[in-house]
This record gives C-alpha cells, structure tokens and sequence, in this order.
C-alpha cells in the first residue's frame, strides 16, 4: 500500500512539474511572439517614415576598415513614390551630388560624365533593408527588440533584423522613439562584427522644405541612361542556386558610353545582387574585392565576363558565381 501511495505522489509531482513546465514555454511563446509583432510594427513604421517624412540629416558611413564618407541627404516625403525629391551630397573628397526627381535619379560627379536612371530611390543613401513591408519577410529573418539607448542626442529603439541562415548579414537597426527615422544601421556578420555602419549625426525635421523643393526643381538634368529590356546575352546561362527567398526582379540591357552591359537584378527585400555580363574579358579572371558590405567578384566564363556585386557575404557571392551554370537547349528561351 505504501508502495503504490508512493507510486501515485510520484506520479503527482511528475504531473505537476509537466504542467509547470509547459506553462513557462507558452508563456515564453508567447512573450517571444508579442516581441516580435512589437519589432514588425516599429519596422513598418520605420519604412513609412523614411519614405512620407521631409528632413535633413548629416550622416556618416564607415566600413570595417575605418573607411568613412560624411554625406548630407535632403527629403521631401511623399506618399506616391514618383512625388518623391532627395538629394544625397557627398561632404568628402570630389563634390558629388545625386538627387531624385519624378522617379528618376540623376548622379552628377567631377570624375566622371553625368547621367540619369529610372529609379525611385537614391540606393547609396539608406540600404534596402529600411524600404519593406517586414510582415512578408518573417519567413527568412527573425526580428528582435534590443531595448532602448540614444544616439545623435535622441531616444531610440534597437531591432535585429537576423537572418534565419547563414548565407547573408544581418541588421541592427536603431530607430527614432518620436519620428521613427533610422538614426544608425549596422551591417553584421556572424560573429556580431560591424561589417559597415551609417549613423546619422544630427537630423532637422523642419528644415527649408520650400527652398530645397525650389532647387530640384529648377536644376538641369542629365539624359536618361539607355536601359532596354534584356536580350539574348544572358539566356544561354542560369542561376543553379540562389539563397532562399531571393527571386529576379529584373533583367536589361544598358549601354553605358559604348560598353554593352546585360544585367539580372536578384533580391530577397533585403539584400540584393546583380549578375552582370558582358562580352569583354577580364585580363585576371576570379578576382574578389571586399568595399565595406559590397562584394564584387569578377570571372570568365566562355568568352564573356561575368562580375556579380552584392550587399552580401564572399562565401555567399562566390557560391553564386560557382552556380552559373550553361542552359540545356532545351530550357533554353
């Protein structure tokens, strides 16, 4: 009797430990999916923000070799991307300037001619990673609160934007308590190294609007690059792998002062690299070259040149490059 006493209370006790046990991981679920739907939200808003808000800020741009450019970006916000006007002016070195304008980004440099592209952003002042919608990326990033700190004399909120493999960076993203722009982005790797960092030094959200929207306007513009659909250059090869979740956004041909490029653009919202080929040969095939969170890798193959360049890992960019496989005929358009 004392025996099966013993046996029950045992039995209890496991039953009660279970039950323990079970309550701390829904409660943990459930704090872990609150955190989340928290970090989307401030996200989102985030991307609101940087795309409807007018401001001014002072930024710079370092990468892990210390290598650092002090931009000012001006930003007439708008809710239609095409209403959209900023100027990014680089502060060092050569007087640099891009602005955007009617859906268009026109690049004037000292270097070098002055051209246009169709594009509704200027991609060298905020990455890709600030224009989402971070609900659609919840497959391949997790997204964490850090908690809060100050930076450029401000509150913010931390969020890690974490990749769920190990073939791309991760972000942490440090975001305005008030007006929820992103006042410092790290690039990072797998050992939690800052790969590259933009962090804003002062911002003005009431500068001369009015003053800067007349300057767009009246400023002359550079011709349109010629970009046209892709032809047949690429279609003999393909893509054998791709990291998960990146597609091809696009594919087009560009001539750029007599040098025929053929370019497919691949992105997974985030992060995003470019296949770019052309008929020349390069004199030394395999050639990578590592600029703060850009990797460029350049080979031969047949008798094109093939340089791939991304925001993403070497080991990632050389995996592609090794992956660039020739089309059966069959599958061939």
């Amino acid at each position: 009797m004392n025996f099966l006493f013993s046996l029950i209370n045992f039995k209890l006790k496991q039953s009660n430990n279970f039950i323990i046990t079970l309550f701390f991981i829904l409660f943990s679920t459930s704090v872990i999916a609150t955190e989340t739907n928290e970090a989307l939200n401030l996200l989102n808003k985030m991307s609101k923000a940087v795309q409807t808000s007018d401001y001014q800020m002072h930024f710079v741009s370092q990468d892990r070799e210390q290598f650092t450019t002090t931009f000012e970006y001006n930003h007439l916000g708008a809710v239609k991307k095409e209403n959209i006007n900023a100027q990014l002016l680089y502060l060092e070195g050569p007087e640099k300037e891009i602005i955007l304008h009617n859906d268009t980004t026109s690049y004037f440099q000292p270097d070098s001619p002055s051209f246009s592209i169709a594009s509704s952003r200027i991609s060298e002042a905020f990455p890709d990673v600030v224009y989402n919608d971070f609900n659609s990326l919840a497959s391949i990033y997790d997204f964490i609160l850090l908690g809060k700190t100050r930076t450029a004399n401000r509150s913010v909120q931390l969020v890690k934007v974490i990749a769920k493999d190990r073939d791309r960076y991760s972000y942490v993203i440090w975001i305005d308590d008030e007006n929820f722009l992103p006042l410092r982005i790290d690039l990072i790797d797998d050992d939690n190294d800052i790969v590259n960092q933009l962090k804003v030094l002062d911002i003005d959200v009431s500068f001369d609007a009015k003053k800067f929207k007349n300057y767009i306007d009246n400023r002359t513009y550079p011709i349109l690059l010629s970009i046209e659909k892709q032809n047949n250059l690429l279609d003999a090869w393909r893509l054998a792998w791709l990291p998960k979740g990146f597609k091809e956004i696009a594919a087009y041909n560009v001539n750029f002062y007599s040098s025929d490029i053929a370019t497919k653009l691949f992105s997974d919202g985030v992060f995003s690299f470019t296949v770019n080929v052309s008929l020349e040969q390069a004199s030394q095939s395999n050639q990578l070259i590592q600029q703060g969170g850009r990797t460029i890798f350049s080979t031969n193959l047949g008798s094109k040149n093939i340089i791939i360049i991304g925001n993403l890992p070497e080991a990632t960019i050389e995996r592609i490059a090794q992956n660039i496989v020739e089309k059966s005929p069959k599958t061939s358009r």
